[in-house]
């Protein structure tokens, strides 16, 4: 869980340096749009696929736990479906998702205390880091839905991009095994 806990955490941190090294790169882009809803929307949306695939890499790509989890998946078997994984990935995946809500509700509640009681960045100050996480609460004005639909779709995102790099794993080591 310490692992998971930890490969949340880098993801954030690197879909927020992303972010910002690429604020003035988004603003340029976007500044055509008057509509702020929209843009936030856009934005949130962006950062919520980069979290996804930033997590994959972090937890998955980087030490080759995915390619190891892939070979142990389908080493008696072949790979029947996109569905079938799909299930195989929500049993294995299920700590991340646990992280990754919880992480979610604890920004919300902080962010919730501070703008209740301080109606300023007091306590809440730590989830900064997390703001990736949490972004389409800037799109639905500071309620739990907003911050129920970032942690959905980072899982969402997540699993798709994780999907994705299994089959790819897949298809390499059979071709290779041939």
């Amino acid at each position: 869980m310490k692992r998971v806990f930890g490969n949340v955490i880098f993801a954030s941190a690197i879909t927020l340096s992303v972010y910002i090294a690429l604020y003035m790169f988004w603003g340029l882009i976007l500044s055509g749009i008057t509509d702020h809803a929209l843009i936030n929307l856009v934005t949130s949306l962006i950062t919520a696929i980069s979290y996804g695939f930033f997590l994959v890499y972090t937890s998955k790509v980087r030490d080759s736990v995915g390619e190891k989890e892939v070979i142990s998946d389908y080493k008696n078997c072949e790979y029947s479906s996109v569905f079938d994984d799909f299930k195989c990935v929500l049993k294995r995946e299920a700590k991340v998702f646990l992280v990754i809500f919880c992480i979610v509700i604890m920004c919300f509640i902080l962010n919730t205390i501070d703008s209740s009681l301080f109606e300023k960045k007091t306590i809440s100050f730590p989830t900064f880091i997390f703001a990736p996480m949490c972004m389409f609460e800037t799109v639905i004005d500071n309620s739990v839905f907003g911050y129920a639909v970032s942690a959905v779709l980072n899982c969402i995102f997540y699993i798709v991009f994780l999907l994705i790099y299994r089959i790819k794993k897949y298809r390499y080591w059979t071709m290779k095994k041939a």
